[in-house]
């Protein structure tokens, strides 16, 4: 396969660009529904950075494999902490205005 072009240093920070432009999109906040698609689909576009990175590598473009790597972890790092920062709303359990159990020592009194 003649990757020729692969070797031409506008051509790889062209595709440098492009590739730190779409991880970049992926970690910002979407309002239009297409982003919002693409925002949710993270896991597949980190996982297509991964898969990327080892196309690249057998192509002998370290650089460019190392820069779809370096997307791959901001994505996965990014959407890791922001799962972790944010409460899980499911398992909240709701306190009711007229429970008296939550004013209540839970250890018993021994008499």
């Amino acid at each position: 396969m003649n990757t020729r072009f692969l070797f031409k240093p506008r051509v790889r920070q062209s595709l440098t660009i492009v590739l730190l432009l779409l991880a970049i999109s992926t970690l910002l906040p979407a309002r239009a529904p297409l982003m919002k698609w693409w925002v949710a689909q993270a896991q597949w576009v980190a996982l297509g950075y991964i898969l990327l990175a080892m196309v690249l590598l057998m192509f002998n473009r370290t650089r460019l494999m190392f820069v779809c790597l370096g997307c791959s972890a901001a994505i996965c790092l990014y959407f890791n902490e922001t799962k972790t920062a944010a409460p899980p709303s499911s398992q909240a359990v709701p306190v009711l205005k007229n429970d008296t159990s939550a004013t209540r020592d839970s250890a018993p009194v021994c008499q």
